[in-house]
């Protein structure tokens, strides 16, 4: 929270007094769990805690989880964390003899924690920690442009009984959000986006979404979306759900991208550019997608078909043809 004590209590314990329950933070976000602490001790047994622990030893783990029960006021918390597991190497490393998932487990033998989670920006990741079955929680992005966690992800842990909690629901938005086409789709200013983007999570079977508030009004228009909720019309399904088509960058949209295609030897920001592409063929978001592209210091034009992309993309994508359509798409 970036807000100061006083008034970050005040947002977080007015969120609880209008019906929220689930409290999300961390102990590398400053001093969040402080003032988390402070507005919910004397209703701790009426909500849930979530935090995460960011370094990867069992050493270092243990302290943070002693740390977030201090400033928390609290001697069990519901749910922790490990934050940020964004590579298939680092999954081994919390998951290794020294990691800090062993610290989890003692933790929760103890009484001290009710349920072991994790976060990452890529769901492949939370799909083997899921399969692992480690993990009662994992928490992703998912939003109207990052949806990728909808194909498999949810599906599965849903299957497997596991618990997802919806973070950034809406990121990866950025300068979209001014597009005329953008608000044609999904509402003309923010607080309409925000429910559009809000009525399109709940629509997905997640345990729960994060939005980050700042203060009360943004909690107070979240609240009143949830209030007489409506489930999707058809022609709104149609527009939120669309479908890229193959073949396309399984990167596209994200908050952090792979990058696997990367570094090109003629500067190419190649998931910049399969990224407004995509935006523009599956959202409709043409004009955005071409004034995007006009910025952009290299053009896909630019590619000499050195082929060096292509066999580092792990889905084996025409990369070359992909940057060709769309410099003609986005220039035409």
């Amino acid at each position: 929270m970036s807000l100061g004590k006083d008034s970050a209590v005040k947002v977080v314990r007015g969120a609880f007094d209008l019906g929220i329950n689930y409290f999300d933070t961390a102990r590398s976000y400053g001093d969040s769990e402080e003032k988390m602490g402070l507005a919910l001790e004397t209703v701790r047994d009426r909500c849930v805690l979530a935090t995460k622990v960011h370094l990867r030893t069992r050493g270092e783990a243990e302290t943070l989880v002693k740390h977030s029960l201090h400033y928390l006021k609290t001697n069990r918390i519901d749910i922790v964390q490990v934050h940020v597991v964004d590579s298939d190497e680092d999954l081994g490393r919390v998951l290794g003899p020294d990691g800090v998932f062993e610290t989890l487990k003692e933790a929760k033998a103890k009484g001290n924690l009710d349920f072991i989670g994790i976060t990452s920006h890529y769901p492949s990741v939370l799909i083997q920690a899921i399969r692992t079955g480690e993990f009662d929680v994992v928490q992703v992005p998912l939003n109207i442009v990052t949806r990728h966690a909808a194909d498999e992800l949810i599906p599965l842990a849903r299957k497997e009984n596991i618990g997802v909690v919806v973070m950034k629901p809406f990121g990866a938005m950025g300068s979209i959000e001014q597009c005329p086409e953008f608000k044609a789709l999904f509402g003309v200013d923010k607080n309409e986006i925000a429910c559009t983007a809000l009525r399109y999570l709940l629509a997905h079977d997640v345990a729960t979404v994060i939005p980050g508030f700042l203060n009360q009004d943004e909690v107070e228009a979240a609240v009143k979306t949830t209030e007489g909720f409506k489930e999707l019309t058809t022609s709104e399904r149609e527009k939120l759900e669309a479908r890229p088509r193959e073949p396309y960058c399984r990167s596209t949209g994200t908050l952090n991208v792979c990058k696997l295609c990367m570094p090109c030897p003629e500067l190419l920001e190649i998931p910049t550019i399969l990224r407004l592409f995509e935006c523009s063929r599956t959202y409709g978001l043409r004009n955005w997608g071409k004034n995007e592209y006009q910025r952009l210091s290299v053009k896909a034009d630019r590619c000499t078909r050195c082929g060096e992309c292509e066999p580092r993309c792990p889905y084996t994508l025409p990369v070359q043809e992909m940057l060709r359509e769309s410099h003609r798409t986005l220039l035409s």
